[in-house]
């Protein structure tokens, strides 16, 4: 899991991530990385980059701002929506407010809870994301790995794949986030067998395509997401659209 905390009150922040520490090495609990940040901007760019189980502790009133927080948490479930979002703060009236944010924050803690306390809704929310992580129906991953980059997600989520401006450096498209990172669209093309390179900048998850335009040489998967596809790779990628649904159908 990845910890994200977002507070700029420095001794809160410290006096957090240090009880945080604590609960792992008391409960053995393994974390990939906390990322502590006063700066909602630095925040979200490490959402953006990080795909794995995700929790958020956030403060509400950033720099001023009372509500910096909550749309910062608005923000994050775009992208991550399963995520555990936290919020912390002192002001105790905003937690109504919350749900309008339509978020589902886990919980709110209040900064000047008694350590033990504050300590135990920590808990609390570690325990939520390891459990549903355990009861989850277990989920096809696609895991990728090379000496730039390392990072897992779903399957089902990979929509596509594109070339970015900067040589060798890709962009995975999900249902739910962007990934950047180094490698080549040769190499994804040979990680799967439902990776299709339909175009000189772009490689698509066969699984996930709703409709190819044959006229327009757009390939759709959602509402939201499509890319083009050469005329030439239209037939080759029905043949292999129809013959991945009927593996997968036996399966």
């Amino acid at each position: 899991m990845n910890i994200f905390l977002l507070e700029d009150d420095i001794m809160h922040q410290q006096r957090l991530e240090l009880v945080i520490r604590e609960i792992l090495l008391e409960k053995r609990w393994p974390a990939k990385s906390i990322v502590t940040t006063a700066r909602p901007e630095t925040l979200l760019k490490k959402v953006q980059e990080t795909v794995d189980q995700n929790i958020y502790f956030l403060d509400i009133e950033i720099n001023g701002e009372k509500k910096k927080g909550l749309e910062i948490a608005s923000q994050i479930r775009t992208m991550d929506p399963y995520g555990v979002i936290v919020f912390i703060t002192t002001h105790s009236e905003f937690a109504p407010i919350t749900y309008a944010y339509k978020v589902s924050a886990f919980d709110f803690i209040a900064k000047d809870s008694p350590i033990d306390t504050i300590k135990q809704h920590l808990v609390d929310c570690f325990e939520n994301l390891l459990n549903n992580r355990a009861s989850e129906k277990k989920e096809e991953t696609f895991f990728f790995s090379n000496q730039h980059s390392n990072f897992q997600v779903p399957f089902s989520d990979i929509l596509y794949f594109e070339t970015t401006e900067i040589s060798h450096k890709l962009r995975l498209i999900c249902k739910s986030r962007l990934v950047n990172f180094y490698a080549t669209l040769g190499e994804i093309e040979s990680l799967d067998e439902r990776f299709f390179k339909v175009h000189r900048s772009f490689v698509v998850n066969l699984e996930n395509i709703a409709q190819i335009d044959r006229s327009e040489g757009v390939v759709y998967f959602d509402q939201n997401h499509s890319c083009l596809i050469s005329r030439r790779k239209i037939r080759p990628a029905l043949e292999k659209m129809n013959a991945i649904n009927q593996i997968f159908q036996k399966k």
